[in-house]
């Protein structure tokens, strides 16, 4: 469930229950996103590969079914610790496993694989200028071809970690073709294995008009939310 609050003129922490673990504060955006993961099978195992601050691993740790487990990396250390003190604020320190790592050298340990992975990648972050006004002035043209080479890797390590059968789930806060479709687009052609899913079968009938013709889930700022965009991908057969 989520709660709009038009206008609060004070710190976020300071509101009622915040202590107590009774919520996270999120954009409506990333909590439609984190729902494409979804349904997962009892004792799923999920991976977070670029964690952050939590905000989505913690949202699909109450969507977690019985057994189920996460591994949230984040390789930041001022991030990581975040990471870890929303993880116990919320009550998910059982569910949730974080790791101080990049998701190639979490790859490299051979894990078990996993039912669904979420790849919320370093972006331009075009989508959140509102939020982040010094963004006009700090990103160049240029800066999305580094960013898409990195975000094309994170993909492709994510498959190796991913068991037949299963779920990839893309998303930046980015509003840019480089960093999404475009994205996508050489994802498939480099792993035939995949097929995007519409995203509209995971998401409410209320947030149908967000997701695009290609079956992305595609808000923009105009739309009231956080510009955003996400993709999910099967790998063979549903879970």
């Amino acid at each position: 469930m989520g709660l709009i609050i038009d206008t609060f003129p004070g710190g976020i922490a300071s509101l009622p229950g915040y202590d107590q673990g009774h919520f996270q504060v999120q954009d409506e955006a990333a909590q439609l996103a984190s729902m494409l993961v979804g349904p997962l099978p009892a004792r799923c195992r999920v991976l977070d590969g670029c964690a952050g601050l939590g905000g989505k691993t913690s949202h699909l740790a109450e969507l977690l079914p019985p057994a189920g487990t996460i591994v949230a990396i984040e390789p930041d250390t001022r991030r990581f610790s975040f990471l870890r003190e929303n993880l116990k604020r919320l009550g998910h320190t059982e569910q949730v496993t974080p790791a101080r790592t990049d998701l190639q050298s979490y790859a490299a340990t051979r894990p078990l694989p996993f039912d669904a992975i979420l790849i919320d990648a370093p972006c331009s972050g075009t989508g959140v200028i509102r939020r982040q006004p010094d963004i006009r002035w700090n990103r160049q043209p240029s800066d999305l071809a580094l960013y898409q080479q990195t975000q094309l890797q994170l993909l492709a390590t994510a498959t190796f970690l991913l068991k037949p059968g299963g779920i990839l789930v893309y998303a930046t806060c980015s509003l840019e073709p480089e960093e999404n479709e475009e994205v996508i687009l050489k994802f498939l052609e480099q792993h035939p294995q995949f097929a995007v899913d519409n995203a509209a079968t995971l998401l409410p009938e209320s947030a149908h008009r967000l997701v695009d013709g290609a079956g992305f889930f595609h808000p923009c700022p105009a739309d009231g939310l956080d510009g955003f965009f996400a993709a999910r991908l099967s790998n063979g057969p549903d879970l």
